[in-house]
């Protein structure tokens, strides 16, 4: 496992080395997940993939649904990633879990970010508590924490019935001030966040500390820019 100063820039160093230097005691630390730990949307490629394969039994042969999530995420992207969600009504909650295993294990498990492990891994072993909050469907974002060891998972998620998901979207959806609220809720009170789009502004406004994942595919990010006008330490993924 490579260390972290081979793997983070000097001025992510700067903030997480202090964090890491003292026991976590329980703490909280809050990543978000696409973007931001792995390459990709996991959300919207599961989204693509369950369309392309025709298994979402309340839109039988809709081949256009992913096309209706994307223009609706044009102009209002927590309303879509509901819709992602509500789109998944009807589907046994067991199956969907493995489904998600498999998908996350053949897709994006090969995705993950060089700092993403040995960051995560440090955190758990001072400590911390690791936390995933993230836009993307609960069962997908689970599998991906699974996987890296971590346990708790904030994500939109849905009310279920005799093990199915209904239509009932769980609210808020964790985007943008949602995150802040879902954390709140749940009494969480993050000593560092991480994030890389402008959706998770809110959260590391919320957090004692922070750290911006820069895409090297959007220089424009609303996030960057944010960060870098407060002074934010800025990594690229």
């Amino acid at each position: 496992m490579p260390k972290l100063d081979a793997v983070l820039n000097p001025q992510a160093l700067k903030v997480v080395a202090p964090l890491l230097a003292v026991p976590g005691a329980g703490r909280a630390v809050c990543f978000d997940a696409d973007g931001t730990i792995w390459r990709g949307d996991v959300g919207e490629d599961l989204l693509r993939f369950l369309v392309a394969e025709d298994r979402l039994p309340a839109h039988p042969g809709e081949r256009d649904l992913y096309r209706r999530y994307e223009h609706l995420h044009e102009v209002d992207p927590p309303a879509a990633y509901a819709f992602a969600v509500e789109a998944m009504a009807g589907l046994e909650e067991a199956r969907l879990q493995g489904w998600c295993r498999e998908f996350y294990a053949q897709r994006f498990a090969g995705r993950l970010f060089p700092f993403t492990r040995p960051l995560l891994e440090a955190f758990c072993a001072a400590g911390y508590v690791v936390w995933l909050v993230s836009a993307s469907p609960r069962w997908i974002v689970e599998a991906g924490a699974a996987a890296l060891g971590v346990d708790h998972v904030i994500a939109v998620d849905a009310e279920l019935e005799a093990g199915r998901l209904t239509p009932r979207v769980r609210r808020p959806v964790p985007a943008g001030p949602g995150k802040v609220e879902l954390l709140k809720q749940r009494g969480i009170a993050p000593v560092f966040a991480a994030g890389n789009g402008a959706l998770d502004l809110p959260m590391l406004e919320y957090a004692a500390a922070r750290l911006v994942v820069a895409p090297w595919d959007d220089p424009g990010n609303a996030l960057v820019e944010a960060g870098l006008e407060r002074g934010w330490p800025v990594q690229r993924g």
